[in-house]
C-alpha cells in the first residue's frame, strides 16, 4: 500500500473523528439522549435512501477508472445524467407515499423527502471522492473530510443554539454543507475529470452489470448497519438509543484505522497489486492478518481509555453509554475488516458472489438480534453484527482462494 498517502488519510480521518466528539460538550446539553435516538433514525433514513438512489454506480466508476483513467469522462458524464434524471421519480415516490404512513419511527416524510435531494447531492461528491481515491489523491480527500465535519457540527451547534430546533437542527446542518458540497464537486468533475452532461446507453449498461449486484449487497450491509439500533427502538427506548447511539460515535476510534486504510488500500489493490494469483492472495492475506491484530489490539485497550475521557466530554445524563463501549467497537472492528475483504472481490469482477455472503448474513444476523437484545438488551444488540461480519469476511476470503488465477 502507499503508506505515505496512509499516514494522511490517519491525520485527516482522526481530525475528522475528533470534531464530533470535542463537540459532545455542546451537543449533549443543547440536545437530550431522545434527540440524539431521533437524529441517529434519521442518518439511518437517509443512509438507505442514499444507497438505493446511486445504485453502486460510484462503485462502477471506481473500477472503470482503474482500468481507463484517461477515458472516464463518458461513464462519469453518463452516471451524472442517469443520477439527474432519476431524481424526479424518486421525489414522486415519496410524494406519492406521505398521504399513507405518517411518520417513519417517528421521522416525519417531509424529512424522507429531504433525505432524496441529500442522496442526490451526496451520490456526486462521493463519485468525486472515489475518483480521488483510485487515483491516491491523498490530501484533497482528507481536507474535503476535515472540512465537511467542521461544517456539519458547527452549523449543527449554531442552529440548535440560535433556533433550538432538537433533532432538526442537526439534520438541517447536514442537508446544507451537502448542498454546497455538491455545488463545489460539479465544478470539480468537470474541471478535472471532464464531467458533462451525456447519456450513453452502452455504457450506463457495462456499469450497471457491474454495480446491481452491489445493490443488494449495499442493502444488505445498510441492514447490518442499522439493524442493531432498529432493534433497540423496537425492544428499548430512545433514551437507551441515544445512549447506544454515543457508544457508537466513541467506537467509531476504532474505524479510524479502517477509514486511513481502506481509500490507500483500494487504490493498491485497484491500481498496483496485478491479477489475484497465488502470490497475490497471500500478500493479501498476510496484511489482513497484521490489520487483525491492530484492531484486536485496539479493541482491548479503548474500552478503558474511552470511559476515561467520556465524564469530561459528556452530561452525566449519557454515563450509561460506558456499558455499550466494548460491543460497539468489537463490532466496529469486524464491519471495518469485512469492508477491506469485499474491494478484493469487486476487483475480481464477483459483485455476484458479494451479494450471496451477503444473504447469507443476513439469514443469520436477524435471528442472533431476536436472541441476543432481549437477553442483553443494548450490549447484544453489536455482539451479533461483529460475529456475522467475522463470518463474513471468513467467505469472502475463501472465495478469493477459489476463484484466484493459478
Amino acid at each position: 500500500m502507499h503508506l505515505p498517502s496512509v499516514s494522511i488519510y490517519f491525520v485527516f480521518s482522526a481530525g475528522s473523528a475528533l470534531v464530533p466528539i470535542l463537540a459532545l460538550p455542546a451537543l449533549t446539553r443543547l440536545m437530550s439522549p431522545q434527540d440524539y435516538g431521533l437524529f441517529a433514525l434519521f442518518s439511518v433514513i437517509a443512509m438507505f435512501v442514499g444507497n438505493l438512489f446511486r445504485l453502486e454506480l460510484n462503485v462502477a466508476l471506481k473500477r472503470e477508472f482503474a482500468e481507463r483513467p484517461e477515458g472516464i469522462a463518458p461513464y462519469l458524464g453518463t452516471a451524472f445524467t442517469f443520477s439527474t434524471l432519476s431524481l424526479v421519480p424518486w421525489l414522486l415516490l415519496v410524494l406519492a407515499a406521505m398521504p399513507f404512513v405518517d411518520r417513519i419511527y417517528g421521522i416525519p416524510l417531509s424529512w424522507v423527502l429531504l433525505s432524496v435531494l441529500l442522496a442526490y447531492f451526496r451520490s456526486q461528491t462521493i463519485n468525486l471522492h472515489h475518483l480521488w481515491q483510485i487515483g491516491n489523491r491523498a490530501l484533497p480527500y482528507g481536507v474535503w473530510g476535515l472540512v465537511a465535519a467542521i461544517g456539519n457540527v458547527g452549523l449543527a451547534v449554531v442552529l440548535l443554539v440560535l433556533w433550538r430546533a432538537d433533532w432538526q437542527a442537526r439534520a438541517w446542518a447536514e442537508w446544507i454543507v451537502a448542498l454546497a458540497a455538491f455545488a463545489l464537486t460539479l465544478v470539480l468533475l468537470r474541471r478535472d475529470y471532464g464531467l458533462r452532461w451525456q447519456l450513453d446507453g452502452r455504457l450506463l449498461r457495462r456499469m450497471l452489470t457491474l454495480s446491481l449486484p452491489l445493490l443488494p449487497s449495499s442493502l444488505l450491509g445498510y441492514v447490518f448497519m442499522v439493524s442493531d439500533r432498529v432493534a433497540i427502538a423496537q425492544f428499548s427506548t430512545a433514551h437507551e438509543l441515544g445512549l447506544y447511539s454515543l457508544a457508537l460515535q466513541l467506537a467509531a476510534a476504532v474505524g479510524l484505522v479502517f477509514g486511513a486504510v481502506l481509500p490507500a488500500w483500494e487504490s493498491w489493490l485497484f491500481t498496483r497489486l496485478g491479477p489475484i494469483d497465488t502470490r497475490a492472495s497471500r500478500l493479501l492475506l498476510q496484511r489482513l492478518g497484521l490489520l487483525t491484530l491492530g484492531s484486536a489490539a485496539l479493541v482491548i485497550v479503548l474500552p478503558w481509555l474511552l470511559g476515561l475521557i467520556l465524564p469530561l466530554l459528556t452530561d452525566r445524563s449519557f454515563a450509561g453509554a460506558q456499558a455499550y463501549l466494548l460491543p460497539c467497537l468489537l463490532s466496529a472492528a469486524c464491519a471495518g475488516l469485512f469492508g477491506l475483504a469485499c474491494p478484493i472481490l469487486v476487483y475480481m469482477r464477483r459483485t455476484r458472489s458479494i451479494a450471496a455472503i451477503n444473504g447469507v448474513m443476513l439469514a443469520f444476523n436477524l435471528p442472533a438480534l431476536m436472541v441476543c437484545v432481549p437477553a442483553w438488551g443494548p450490549a447484544g444488540a453489536a455482539y451479533g453484527p461483529a460475529l456475522t461480519f467475522g463470518l463474513g469476511t471468513l467467505a469472502v476470503l475463501g472465495l478469493m482462494l477459489k476463484y484466484r488465477l493459478p
